[in-house]
């Protein structure tokens, strides 16, 4: 995994949501979204299976994340993470920051992502 920028990840730290930009046809789209962070310095993105951005990721997993207020931007890319992928802490931070979706408990959340209603995106740093 190739952690996200620290300048960025510290904008993020003491917020609610991120602008995620993605590739939308011939042009961009962008969208603001909760969001979880976890070591070594990647963000969590939980959405509906169905949503138009999970669609897009499928295709091209290019995003540009942006501190919402400042200009604090990264390039990065989307990556879907299964429930037996998980690691203890990414799972802990997910938990603390989707109660609201469905994911309160462990149990939950592997529910959500094994019965394919949410997908988990992992984002990270380009290998550029």
């Amino acid at each position: 995994m190739v952690p996200l920028p620290a300048p960025l990840l510290a904008a993020l730290a003491d917020g609610d949501e991120v602008l995620v930009t993605s590739r939308a046809g011939a042009g961009m789209g962008t969208v603001r979204m909760s969001f979880a962070i976890a070591p070594p310095g990647v963000v969590y993105l939980l959405t509906n299976a169905f949503s138009r951005k999970a669609l897009r990721w499928a295709r091209d997993p290019w995003v540009r994340l942006t501190a919402p207020g400042s200009r604090l931007v990264a390039e990065a890319v989307v990556q879907r993470v299964m429930a037996d992928e998980l690691d203890p802490a990414a799972e802990a931070a997910v938990l603390a920051r989707f109660p609201d979706a469905g994911a309160a408990t462990r149990e939950a959340l592997r529910e959500l992502l094994e019965t394919g209603t949410h997908l988990l995106f992992r984002v990270e740093g380009r290998h550029d």
